[in-house]
């Protein structure tokens, strides 16, 4: 088994552990699970002690109303929808102080977690730090600007070492697009993060949760004792115990507490900040909702400059892509129309080189993979893929052994429409490899190390700067591209 399997092997371990059916939590806080029914305790959490002086054995199979009367009046309100929540201030108070409460609905049991709030000696200047994010960006570098006063903002918040705002790609590594770091702490500024450091299944939570804390990497988890071998589901929960695969990771880093907000755009996981620190340090649930607050104002601005800025670029295209169709559309023969407008199809996208077959017929322009290489592509579009719009930056993972595909052409943007008439119409836009130079924090491909003798996957011990020269990608063709390759393909049916 090459390394490379082996690799990819042990990485669909690690998406697959279930991070949320871990049976422990951190010791900051406390856990109760209720079952729906009756609202007998189910499971609770071996440090119930510290907070309700109470065994958690003892309060095993008995009722919310004789361990926590102060919360049945919560319970009985609380949403019946699966993933609800709600927060309960000051449900008691012993001598360590204040006690509040996160309730989750699940499918058939409802958790309680309860944790110790002290007030903030001062008050957090939440509106005033919220102000700059209450006017969109205008411009790429307003939101540079922008993503500067967002990590700057929460560094006086919550004083963490390093702040990072961390953006996903495409194809889901990270990069850090802004930073405010403590003197003498070094800088990831710029630098990106393989998609492995942040796999699907905590992409999928963070997607779920406001926010996630790990005040102390080398707290030891506290187990959740339970009166049935089911575990409780801690997709939501706040004080879920950490994958001793991340805890190695931030050991790695010289992290000892973290702190993450998700940024979320139109449905999906745009970005995080990341916060780390250099010694544990626990933040206060006013603390931690202060940052999410802040994250959400400048989420709303931030999604209307994407959207606005997206809706011009279109525009843009449509504009291009329609003066195209209307000249097209004056020819009798298609492949005519095309061959004579054909600079104008190629600016259209920035491409290199096109291609359009109609049934055998076939028009080629600029640079591409030449008609052997042109023969592949389109035997496998049409006869092996799905897709009627599909874009790629790097062809050798579409056709790994097939070099005449390579010639003259690294990405490509395909579409494809079935007309009564021609059957499928295909169309391809070619980009020639642009050399890109991808810095990265650590060698992405060593995720592994040898342990007496077996190889085993490790998180990067090195975050030192790593360079990788990407030869053979061409720049990537943006949704703004894809969105208007998908419109020309409708107006080639209106067309043939």
């Amino acid at each position: 088994m090459t390394d490379m399997i082996l690799i990819e092997k042990m990485l669909r371990g690690c998406e697959a552990e279930k991070l949320h059916l871990s049976g422990a939590i951190q010791p900051f806080g406390a856990l109760l699970c209720l079952q729906s029914e009756g609202g007998t305790i189910s499971h609770a959490s071996a440090n119930l002690a510290e907070f309700l002086s109470l065994d958690p054995q003892a309060v095993i199979g008995r009722t919310l109303d004789q361990v926590v009367p102060s919360l049945s009046r919560a319970i009985s309100v609380l949403a019946t929808t699966p993933g609800e929540t709600a927060v309960v201030r000051n449900v008691m108070q012993n001598a360590q102080g204040h006690i509040d409460a996160l309730l989750i609905r699940g499918e058939d049991f409802v958790v309680v977690e309860l944790e110790y709030n002290t007030p903030p000696a001062e008050p957090i200047p939440v509106q005033h730090l919220q102000q700059p994010f209450l006017s969109a960006p205008q411009s790429a570098e307003d939101c540079d600007r922008y993503h500067q006063h967002l990590v700057e903002s929460f560094r006086k918040v919550i004083g963490y070492d390093r702040i990072m705002m961390y953006r996903f790609t495409p194809d889901w590594s990270g990069e850090v697009v802004a930073e405010a770091t403590a003197p003498g702490v070094g800088s990831y500024m710029g630098l990106r993060f393989p998609a492995s450091d942040i796999p699907a299944i905590a992409r999928n939570i963070y997607m779920l949760n406001p926010a996630r804390m790990i005040p102390d990497t080398q707290a030891m988890p506290v187990p959740v004792l339970g009166s049935e071998e089911r575990v409780p589901d801690l997709t939501r929960s706040d004080v879920r115990s950490v994958s001793p695969v991340h805890l190695e990771y931030l050991a790695n880093m010289g992290v000892r507490a973290s702190f993450s907000v998700p940024i979320r755009i139109a449905g999906r996981l745009w970005g995080l900040v990341a916060c780390h620190h250099r010694t544990p340090l626990p933040l206060t649930p006013d603390h931690r909702n202060a940052c999410v607050m802040l994250a959400s104002t400048y989420t709303l601005g931030l999604s209307t400059y994407i959207s606005s800025h997206r809706l011009k670029v279109i525009d843009s295209l449509d504009r291009k892509i329609d003066a195209v169709l209307e000249k097209l559309g004056t020819y009798t023969d298609p492949l005519d129309g095309i061959e004579i407008n054909g600079q104008a199809l190629l600016d259209t996208v920035g491409a290199n080189g096109f291609a359009m077959a109609i049934k055998e017929d076939v028009v080629i322009n600029g640079d591409g993979p030449g008609v052997d290489g042109l023969s592949v592509i389109d035997d496998w579009f049409v006869n092996h893929c799905n897709e009627l719009v599909l874009s790629s930056d790097h062809l050798s993972d579409l056709f790994p052994d097939r070099p005449e595909v390579l010639h003259a052409a690294s990405g490509m943007l395909a579409i494809k429409a079935q007309s009564p008439r021609s059957g499928w119409v295909r169309f391809y836009w070619f980009r020639e490899a642009e050399p890109q130079h991808v810095a990265w924090a650590g060698n992405p491909n060593k995720p592994m190390i040898e342990n007496a003798g077996a190889m085993a996957l490790s998180p990067r011990r090195s975050f030192e700067r790593w360079v990788e020269i990407k030869s053979d990608y061409s720049r990537p063709w943006s949704r703004e591209e894809q969105i208007v390759a998908a419109k020309f393909r409708n107006n080639l049916l209106r067309w043939l």
